[in-house]
């Protein structure tokens, strides 16, 4: 599907969202999960009561490198979670002033009280602007803008956004990494969009800003698929001559066409 109209970014966005709850239905048959939208912050705890005191999302556990990385995962399940990235050595590359990550909660209102009652920050647009779907972008304290989706149903992390240079050139490179399936697809003036089925878990949109020149991209993962083809997945990914980084027999980074960092994860077959 492919939508074409002139308004701004985030209201496009939530008309997509709208078509679809889960803006991507999930491939039960896949080898892969995407698990975690993936993000660095400066610090641990004031990132944790940002998203745990004001978002309402809980942390579920965290993963300790010590002396080098320090990441609490966020969220509702293990299969929608966001990883907060606080490496020893900060890294110095701009912020995207676009959404990173699409969270679903039931209600924006409680949640915008929250924001308000702490002084920061909430940008809500209303269902009359967007289609139907109310939706707020507000950033974290380290910068990372972050896309709530009001949606009936549980709260959910409901995927990860990617900035690319090349919307074409990104999706053929998960449609040949992952067999991922392309399916609703946003289009205007400003930006060209589309929304990957990539397997279970969360869905991953490949986001190209239109006429804007791109920001040098961060050397850490942006979001993490697990996959019990992994072994395949690297070789697919060698032969495409894009940059690798092997981390273990069980985990390596990969580049997409547009420098954003890919973390593959080896999932034993059920």
């Amino acid at each position: 599907m492919t939508l074409r109209h002139g308004t701004q970014l985030w209201l496009s966005c939530a008309l997509v969202l709208a078509v679809s709850s889960a803006a991507t239905a999930q491939n039960a048959t896949s080898p892969h999960t995407v698990t975690t939208t993936k993000f660095t912050i400066d610090d641990v705890s004031i990132s944790k009561t940002f998203y745990e005191d004001l978002v309402g999302m809980p942390e579920l556990r965290r993963f300790v490198a010590e002396g080098r990385l320090v990441e609490p995962f966020m969220g509702w399940t293990e299969n929608g979670r966001m990883g907060l990235l606080a490496y020893t050595e900060k890294e110095t590359v701009e912020k995207s002033p676009y959404p990173v990550s699409v969270v679903f909660l039931p209600d924006l209102d409680d949640v915008a009280a929250r924001f308000q009652a702490a002084g920061q920050p909430f940008e809500l647009h209303s269902g009359e602007a967007t289609g139907g779907v109310r939706l707020a972008i507000v950033r974290d304290p380290s910068g990372n803008a972050i896309e709530l989706v009001e949606r009936e149903g549980p709260p959910a992390v409901g995927g990860a956004r990617l900035i690319v240079r090349d919307r074409a050139e990104a999706e053929e490179f998960f449609v040949r990494i992952f067999g991922a399936a392309p399916e609703q697809r946003i289009q205007t003036d400003t930006f060209d969009e589309v929304f990957m089925n990539v397997g279970q878990g969360m869905f991953v949109a490949l986001f190209e800003p239109t006429g804007v020149a791109s920001l040098p991209k961060s050397e850490n993962p942006v979001v993490a698929i697990y996959s019990t083809e992994f072994d395949a997945v690297l070789e697919r990914v060698k032969a495409g001559g894009l940059r690798v980084r092997e981390r273990s027999a069980g985990m390596f980074f990969a580049d997409d066409p547009s420098g954003n960092v890919v973390e593959v994860v080896r999932q034993s077959a059920p």
